[in-house]
């Protein structure tokens, strides 16, 4: 399976680092603890990096680079590059007869803790796959990871160049695409989400791009009963996910 990788980067927090060394301990270069932190889960921690012959530091005191205020929690690893897949090997992995894989595309999600707050409800919603342009998205680093909650190592991410022919991509393959406008007059109660599908989101400034938008098969939105036009982009793509989880349940 090829995979492109992002730069090294630093995650911090006890759920995000434990989660990396119980499933994926290769990607962990190196652990360092704030000697004044201890209990049950960062002593998990240390005792699954030896396991794993990861290095340890221990330090008097820890901040992470450029964000002071981080709640690190204790906890730091030094991180190699994230691995990412192609769209091919997306699609291959995803190609078992009488499935209907759900995918997550975001356009110009640059915020880290948005990016990070909504791998985890892709996760937890059982999204197949993420898909994310290279140069409209929020780093894979530790601040989206933090917000991700650990669940960013359970989630098949895959960056494309362009996110317009992504989309082409997947309706040659048979997915509709269903794209999250405020302003579209059918609402995700009115329609029926079934098949192979994408669902694309936006930023909540701008939504979607306008050519990203025309590649959307239908546009859906979240029905409003306050002054309010608009939610919290994590927020609102985590409330169409589990329409659609919803309506798969049902189905089943």
């Amino acid at each position: 399976m090829s995979e492109s990788k992002t730069t090294s980067d630093l995650v911090w927090g006890i759920h995000p680092v434990l989660e990396l060394l119980q499933t994926k301990p290769q990607q962990v270069q190196e652990i360092t603890v704030q000697k004044s932190k201890g209990g049950p889960k960062v002593q998990e921690i240390i005792t699954l990096a030896k396991s794993h012959n990861r290095k340890i530091r221990f330090s008097p005191f820890l901040k992470v680079p450029g964000i002071p205020d981080a709640n690190h929690q204790g906890v730091i690893a030094r991180v190699a590059a994230i691995p990412t897949l192609t769209l091919d090997d997306l699609l291959a992995k995803n190609k078992q007869p009488g499935t209907a894989p759900l995918f997550l595309a975001l356009d110009s999600i640059q915020d880290p803790h948005n990016l990070g707050a909504i791998i985890r409800s892709a996760s937890a919603a059982g999204v197949n796959g993420i898909i994310l342009p290279k140069d409209r998205s929020a780093p894979l680093g530790g601040t989206a990871a933090k917000a991700a909650a650990g669940s960013m190592v359970h989630m098949d991410i895959c960056q494309v160049t362009n996110l317009v022919d992504a989309l082409k991509r997947l309706k040659e393959e048979g997915f509709w695409i269903y794209g999250a406008a405020a302003e579209a007059e059918r609402n995700i109660y009115q329609t029926g989400f079934d098949g192979p599908l994408c669902l694309v989101t936006g930023s909540e400034e701008k939504g979607l791009r306008p050519l990203v938008r025309k590649h959307c098969d239908f546009l859906v939105s979240i029905p409003m009963r306050s002054t309010l036009d608009s939610l919290n982009a994590s927020v609102a793509t985590a409330v169409i996910l589990y329409e659609i989880l919803r309506q798969k349940h049902q189905k089943e």
